[in-house]
């Protein structure tokens, strides 16, 4: 299938999604929201993809909503709920699919795009990546990312970065927690190979499974989250991956998993 906002290409189970609105910034309309929210629901069903990589064309990640078309809409109310309602969708496929999702932000991350950067499992950006919430600073309420923001730096900070918009450096937010790499330029692409290879050799299920028991753990109480730790774990002991990782480890080899 081909799209008219981004890229999509398959290679050795990695799967790589490239917003492609460079003269926008890679900015969201409708279209870029429907076509990531397509392509997201594709590869996370996709059996054969074990990683995927979320990135963007030309100078920045992704600057947010596209407020040329918000300024043009007549009813812009009704253009904002529809526009973080696609948003959402996105970001909700990327937590709801049991397979890592990483950002790499090679640039500019504002608003919605910041959140779509946070949705994601893990982020690696370049020194030079410039981030902000930004949704006050054009007079409008946050659509998406208030609660990511919140649960990873705590309330006074969330406060201080989402109410007044404050624009963060790559390593500024490494040191909150939002950011897990902070590379220069010239080993951007070397370091996201790095990450997805430890990926390729990680038993899929077990990753996936680990990855909605931390998502669930935001939600859950304790005794809740803890009887779903045990069933998860039941449930992956009966995979083939479980029966070689134990056996490798009896017999002081490297596993070879295989996904199944």
């Amino acid at each position: 299938m081909s799209y008219e906002t981004l890229q999509k290409t398959i290679k050795e189970n990695v799967a790589t999604i490239t917003l492609n609105r460079p003269d926008r910034l890679n900015s969201f309309d409708m279209k870029l929201g429907q076509e990531l929210y397509n392509v997201l629901h594709e590869v996370g069903k996709n059996t054969e993809v074990l990683v995927v990589i979320l990135k963007g064309t030309g100078k920045g990640f992704c600057g947010g909503g596209d407020v040329k078309e918000m300024h043009a809409a007549a009813d812009k109310s009704r253009f904002l709920r529809d526009l973080t309602r696609a948003i959402h969708r996105c970001v909700i496929e990327i937590r709801s699919m049991e397979k890592p999702v990483i950002a790499a932000v090679n640039g500019a991350a504002f608003g919605a795009g910041l959140s779509l950067a946070l949705a994601c499992d893990m982020i690696i950006a370049v020194k030079e990546a410039k981030m902000s919430t930004a949704f006050i600073g054009i007079g409008l309420a946050p659509g998406c990312g208030t609660q990511f923001v919140t649960n990873v730096v705590g309330y006074q900070r969330a406060c201080e970065y989402i109410m007044t918009s404050k624009i963060f450096t790559a390593e500024e937010g490494y040191h909150l927690g939002l950011i897990n790499r902070v590379v220069d330029a010239n080993t951007f692409d070397a370091a996201i190979k790095e990450t997805v290879s430890v990926f390729q050799s990680l038993p899929p299920i077990a990753v996936g499974k680990a990855k909605m028991l931390i998502n669930k753990s935001v939600q859950n109480d304790m005794i809740t989250h803890l009887e779903l730790e045990s069933k998860t774990a039941a449930l992956s002991a009966g995979t083939e991956d479980f029966s070689e990782g134990v056996t490798a480890f009896v017999q002081k080899r490297d596993p070879v998993f295989k996904g199944k």
